[in-house]
């Protein structure tokens, strides 16, 4: 891990704790700061704050596009490529540990819904309500590649509204062993509702879809600090 003073957003700067083998790309603390390594996958740092629910999350680095399987199948953070699907959560969560990442936690992704609201990069209805047209929400669930389209990036997030359900640790309270997977998608009913990206349902953990897929998750050692 190395540090950097980064542009925080408003005339305000902070240390940023990058992870080994990263540099900076763009961005800021407030509106999305990325971090790039030598092949090119791209990570988006989430600042620490509170859930809708209360609860504190520490800052850790997202991949900034949903996985896609490189070559030797290791997982890529890029953009152009298809995510990487038929995939089941244990071998989700193997192969985000063979980078030295895991899979995302309910609560980490509960504090990127907070903090695209917080941060006005989306607002509350269609983060929690009703997704509207932020992202790919085709009625076939047919998956587009990743950052296909400028326009469904939020804080330089790719995809968070729409396209591929995400594998997440957390365990269904309703379903014994089942695992949830977090993700926008349409529904077609009569009003053609756009299910928001804080929306949660569950599969089996040992089953995999072409519809279903995973982001990683790398943890910082130290929390951001403002100078």
């Amino acid at each position: 891990m190395k540090k950097f003073f980064a542009n925080k957003g408003n005339n305000a700067s902070t240390n940023v704790t990058i992870p080994e083998g990263f540099c900076y790309k763009e961005g800021t603390v407030d509106s999305g700061f990325i971090i790039e390594n030598s092949t090119g996958d791209q990570y988006v740092l989430v600042p620490a704050g509170y859930t809708t629910e209360g609860m504190y999350v520490r800052d850790f680095w997202i991949s900034r596009f949903e996985i896609s399987k490189g070559d030797e199948n290791v997982p890529r953070s890029v953009m152009g490529a298809n995510p990487w699907v038929n995939i089941n959560f244990y071998d989700a969560r193997t192969v985000a540990e063979s980078v030295g990442g895991s899979l995302i936690s309910s609560e980490e992704y509960s504090r990127i819904c907070m903090w695209l609201v917080q941060t006005q990069a989306s607002d509350f209805e269609s983060v929690y309500v009703n997704g509207k047209n932020n992202g790919n929400y085709s009625s076939t669930r047919k998956l587009t590649k990743t950052g296909s389209n400028s326009d469904w990036q939020h804080n330089h997030i790719y995809d968070f509204f729409g396209n591929g359900y995400i594998w997440t640790t957390e365990k269904s309270e309703l379903y014994h062993h089942h695992h949830i997977i977090r993700s926008g998608h349409s529904c077609n009913d009569k009003n053609a509702t756009c299910y928001p990206p804080a929306n949660r349902t569950w599969a089996k953990p040992e089953e995999y879809s072409d519809i279903t897929t995973f982001r990683i998750v790398l943890h910082c050692d130290t929390e951001v600090e403002e100078e």
